[in-house]
């Protein structure tokens, strides 16, 4: 089935969330799937890890940008403004047996902020309250997405921590969302908290949209031999079997290698996709996508 759509989201930053935009679309696309990128995130880090910086650079002065269609479409009234023609195809610099990733990317930049920030203030003056204003950008972002699945198996969401109005409709959008956490104390303190506050709380029961499709679904990255780590761990999973569980957890954990900074650094050179994801990072990144694979279609 076409379009499957995932959002990577979490309320802190730092936890290995870009990587994980990265190394699962181009472990898709490794596979032939037809993948786009969407940075919703305004560091713009998985657009210039796409990209590279000469070529986002291009990107951004000609406003082929999400920020640039939201200023378009909200603060330019332009009604005939669409995502389709922001979408950047053929872009990767990865290769797999010889041939040219099949990945995509509708880029983000700093601008992304303001834009949201713009967004906000011309649909209050409008006098609608922020419920409201997220099932507009819903509607809109719906009915955009909903012509550009028919060209991409999977289309990957990288949210920016926090929820903002673009994380909660990604979130209500998803298909599946991905929830990177490094298991320590701190990285996963709010964790529930974000877990409930879309699926079963009171940002969600007040809305009219309808609620997410699915539980989150906890991916462990950046995980290390320590004694806190394991814990961490264990007691993320004794909690996704609870009946109560505001989420699961991906059998599969990404280990803090040194494989995957480099990975990410690599904008300017043409590897194939193992030389990029080595060291064993290409076949937990393969593991990843099988549990994707499983949760959307079944196993």
């Amino acid at each position: 089935m076409k379009g499957k759509v995932i959002a990577v989201a979490n309320m802190k930053g730092g936890v290995g969330k870009t990587a994980t935009v990265i190394g699962l679309a181009e472990a898709l696309a490794a596979q032939g799937a037809e993948t786009l990128v969407v940075d919703l995130d305004p560091q713009a880090n998985a657009s210039i890890c796409i990209a590279g910086d000469g070529l986002l650079r291009d990107i951004i002065e000609r406003g082929l940008t999400i920020d640039g269609f939201l200023e378009d479409r909200f603060k330019r009234l332009q009604r005939d403004a669409a995502l389709g023609g922001r979408i950047r195809t053929n872009i990767s610099n990865v290769t797999h047996l010889g041939k040219q990733l099949p990945l995509s990317l509708l880029a983000s930049s700093s601008e992304l902020r303001l834009a949201e920030r713009d967004l906000i203030f011309t649909l209050t003056k409008m006098k609608m309250d922020l419920d409201h204003i997220v099932e507009s950008l819903y509607a809109i972002i719906k009915d955009e997405l909903k012509r550009t699945k028919k060209s991409y198996d999977y289309i990957l969401l990288d949210c920016a921590p926090g929820i903002s109005v673009m994380t909660e409709v990604s979130i209500r959008l998803a298909n599946l969302v991905i929830v990177p956490t490094i298991p320590d104390f701190l990285s996963t303190y709010g964790l529930n908290s974000f877990c409930a506050n879309l699926w079963s709380g009171p940002i969600a029961d007040r809305s009219n949209l309808k609620k997410p499709k699915r539980a989150p679904r906890v991916l462990i990255t950046r995980r290390r031999p320590t004694r806190e780590h394991e814990h961490t761990s264990e007691r993320l999973r004794a909690e996704a079997a609870k009946d109560d569980a505001k989420f699961s957890v991906f059998r599969t954990e990404i280990f803090e290698r040194t494989a995957i900074a480099e990975a990410l650094g690599k904008i300017h050179t043409h590897p194939t996709f193992s030389q990029k994801w080595k060291d064993g990072t290409d076949i937990l990144l393969a593991d990843l996508v099988r549990e994707v694979k499983e949760t959307l279609h079944g196993s």
